[in-house]
């Protein structure tokens, strides 16, 4: 099971509780990082496996639009949208311990994702839709 950080409820308040449950509001409270810079080029790193061309406003400040907001991106073991590297840059938010011991633990390296882990994520996260692969 694919497990998701950054998937935040502002912004996202009719989505489901389930998916939304994080508070980016929440996570500008907690320290940031030491090693920030180190996972952000984790972050960024990932596989992006949906592609959106849309872009969304900030949903703290609403100064500043993020590109590609709605895209995910994923390491074969967490999955995460696009603009965390945006909140997390602009507002060097806490992380969930979980995530960032993993990111650790692969030494900041993103690994390639198989095409095929690739697949299954998808179908894990969108499984109303038809699979293309299918």
């Amino acid at each position: 099971m694919i497990r998701r950080v950054g998937f935040f409820v502002e912004g996202n308040e009719d989505g489901d509780p389930a998916v939304y449950s994080e508070s980016l509001t929440q996570a500008m409270d907690g320290p940031p990082a030491p090693d920030e810079d180190r996972i952000l080029s984790y972050l960024k790193g990932g596989e992006e496996i949906f592609s959106t061309m849309g872009a969304e406003r900030d949903v703290i400040s609403g100064d500043e639009w993020v590109g590609g907001a709605g895209s995910l991106v994923t390491d074969g073991e967490w999955v995460w949208p696009v603009d965390l590297v945006y909140y997390l840059s602009r507002y060097h938010i806490a992380l969930p311990v979980d995530f960032l011991a993993h990111v650790r633990k692969a030494e900041y390296q993103a690994p390639v994702v198989p095409d095929a882990r690739a697949r299954e994520i998808m179908v894990e996260l969108f499984p109303k839709r038809p699979s293309p692969w299918s």
